[in-house]
């Protein structure tokens, strides 16, 4: 088993480039240093440097090493479930160097499902992960899953048991995939008749994943607060682990020529349909629209980018400088809470 930090700590990374100033460490001195580290098995000493470079990337950041796949070894730096951090840990893996014979590098952490065939210590008392089990039940949207974790160690301490079944279903799906697939985790103290060995869950999310649709776009109808009609068109699946670094919500504002209903006239939904093409277009690969609102004479597109990608937020800006009327908002929203409610 490898080493690992798991330290919960708060604050984002400040200083300039520090995902650059990591990567410059790890070429002169980082890279040999741990690798001697590991092989040794006596990587004591250097728990402590490699914590303080990852958090001055950002505090809260966590980071592990493993045996690698493609490489001798693997260095994970993990945002430890932390939808806030997750873009930053995805711009460190983005700029690490190509893997090399002795080290490959992840943004989050992989499934290891061997983990369930041990017997561990957690936070003072011992679990035969052998002995888990799990109740799995698709969402009313069919989006994800509620599991529900029994281990007969459960007592009923939800703060601590809560903690172990998340590091167990990281343990057998990855972490991106239970920000993928699981909707809510339970704990339970008595084990329920249609439940699961753990380890058959992977083969359960499996199985929602293949009957899962391809990204698609969504219209829904209905009436605000004083009776005024409401479209929404939004795209399904909404989740931004599919696109960890785009945490920036720019809400773009568009007004138009509206019947009595407050909708778009036909001319004018004409125009509006054209000038969502163009920025869709402008856009590029720098973002995406997620979603578009209209009612009250006004069409809202919600887009998200990369925070730390000026380019892409200056079409939106440009948009909002050329059309009178037209506003741009932006909000950092990692987690995209802003568009939670369309999904």
């Amino acid at each position: 088993m490898g080493m690992f930090s798991r330290r919960r700590t708060s604050g984002r990374r400040s200083g300039t480039d520090p995902i650059e100033a990591f990567w410059r460490w790890w070429a002169d001195d980082g890279e040999e240093l741990l690798t001697a580290a590991t092989r040794a098995g006596d990587f004591g000493a250097y728990v402590d440097v490699m914590t303080r470079r990852v958090h001055a990337i950002a505090r809260g950041l966590e980071w592990e090493t493993r045996t690698g796949t493609v490489a001798e070894h693997t260095l994970c730096v993990s945002s430890g479930g932390d939808a806030s951090l997750r873009p930053v840990a995805e711009r460190w893996y983005r700029a690490s160097p190509p893997p090399g014979p002795r080290w490959d590098f992840v943004p989050a952490r992989s499934a290891k499902p061997d983990m369930l065939d041990s017997t561990i210590t957690y936070r003072g008392r011992t679990f035969d992960l052998r002995e888990t089990r799990v109740h799995a039940a698709v969402t009313l949207a069919g989006d994800g899953l509620i599991v529900s974790v029994y281990n007969p160690a459960f007592t009923g301490q939800w703060d601590d048991e809560y903690g172990l079944s998340v590091l167990l279903l990281e343990w057998l799906l990855g972490e991106d995939d239970v920000e993928r697939w699981v909707q809510r985790v339970d704990c339970i103290v008595h084990d329920v008749v249609d439940s699961i060995p753990a380890a058959d869950l992977p083969a359960r999310v499996a199985d929602l994943a293949r009957t899962f649709p391809a990204p698609a776009w969504l219209l829904m109808q209905g009436t605000l607060g004083a009776g005024d009609p409401i479209l929404v068109r939004v795209l399904r699946p909404l989740r931004w682990i599919d696109h960890p670094r785009f945490d920036l919500h720019t809400a773009l504002r568009v007004p138009f020529d509206a019947d009595a209903q407050g909708l778009p006239l036909p001319a004018a939904l004409d125009v509006l349909t054209a000038r969502e093409d163009s920025l869709v277009a402008g856009f590029g690969i720098r973002g995406m629209l997620v979603a578009a609102e209209t009612s009250r004479g006004v069409r809202t597109l919600h887009f998200y980018s990369d925070s730390e990608d000026q380019n892409g937020r200056d079409v939106l800006d440009a948009a909002a400088r050329e059309e009178r009327g037209v506003t741009a908002k932006h909000t950092l929203d990692p987690g995209w809470k802003k568009v939670r409610d369309f999904a």
